[in-house]
Order: C-alpha cells, then sequence, then structure tokens
C-alpha cells in the first residue's frame, strides 16, 4: 500500500463497500426525512404518489451528498473512519460542509423555481432557506455514517485491517 492511500483502507473492494453501505443508509434515512418535510414545501401533497417519487429522488440526491462529504473527509484526514473522531476538525468538516451544501442547494432551487417553501417552512433568516433541509445536512450525515460504519461491524462489510478466519 503506499503512502497516498488512506490509513485504514486496505483494499478497493472494502473502499467500495463502506462507500456503498454510506450510500444506502444515507437514502434510506433521508427518504422518511424527505416524507415528513412535504407539507413545507408548496406542490408535494402527500396523497399523490408524484410526491413520493419526487422524495426519492431526493434521497438519492442526498446520498450522493453525504457519499462526497465523506469522501473529501476521507482524502482529507487519510482515515476510512475520519469522521467518528472526537476532535475539533472532522466535526467542523461535518457541519460546515453540510452547512454550506445546504444553503448552496437551497439558495439555487428557490432561484430557479425548481421549488418553493410553504408558509409552515421556518426560515433561517441569514440566508433565507428552509431550516428544515439545513438541518437535515447537519445531522443525517454523521447518522449515515455511523449506520454505516456499525453495519461494517456486524461482519457484513469488512473491517479495516481485520482479515476473518473461516470458523
Amino acid at each position: 500500500m503506499s503512502d497516498r492511500s488512506p490509513k485504514q483502507v486496505t483494499s478497493r473492494k472494502q473502499l467500495v463497500s463502506f462507500l456503498a453501505s454510506i450510500f444506502f443508509w444515507s437514502v434510506i434515512i433521508n427518504y422518511p426525512w424527505e416524507m415528513l418535510q412535504m407539507p413545507l414545501y408548496n406542490a408535494m401533497p402527500f396523497s399523490d404518489w408524484r410526491s413520493w417519487v419526487i422524495c426519492f429522488r431526493a434521497s438519492l440526491g442526498d446520498g450522493v451528498i453525504i457519499s462526497l462529504i465523506w469522501g473529501f473527509g476521507l482524502v482529507f484526514f487519510r482515515d476510512l473512519h475520519w469522521y467518528r473522531r472526537k476532535s475539533f476538525f472532522p466535526v467542523f468538516l461535518l457541519l460546515i460542509s453540510g452547512a454550506l451544501i445546504a444553503v448552496l442547494i437551497e439558495i439555487h432551487a428557490i432561484d430557479t423555481g425548481r421549488w418553493s417553501y410553504s408558509g409552515l417552512m421556518p426560515i433561517l433568516p441569514p440566508f433565507g432557506v428552509g431550516l428544515s433541509p439545513f438541518i437535515q445536512l447537519l445531522i443525517l450525515p454523521r447518522l449515515a455514517m455511523e449506520l454505516a460504519y456499525r453495519f461494517m461491524l456486524s461482519g457484513r462489510v469488512p473491517q479495516s485491517g481485520v482479515k476473518r478466519s473461516a470458523a
């Protein structure tokens, strides 16, 4: 393994498996969040199946965003599980990247008419964006990464640097 590879990554298979797990858990936990915030957006009736599809597509996008946040941290910290560190910079990276991405996506979507908020959406004053999608990308990335980690520990995804015996 070269010096340039992340510390805990022992194989491409492990990296891809863990990334797939992060994406999977991101979609799983973001879909209910998207569904619950439907009343906060205009033209998103719960009774219309198209709203459900829109929420599913949004949760796929959330999965990509969270995977990219994890990948950025992987490159920056050179550690597969950088988000578990109990120090300032990993926490800062998670929070600032989630906040920045949420604000940029919401500003772009509102400005281009992709979606609009209903009167029920609390607005984050400095940016004029919805509070719910902002909080979503502050909380759920860490949760998705932790779920992927715990799934890995359960033995369904190879652990970094651990060879399993055939017992």
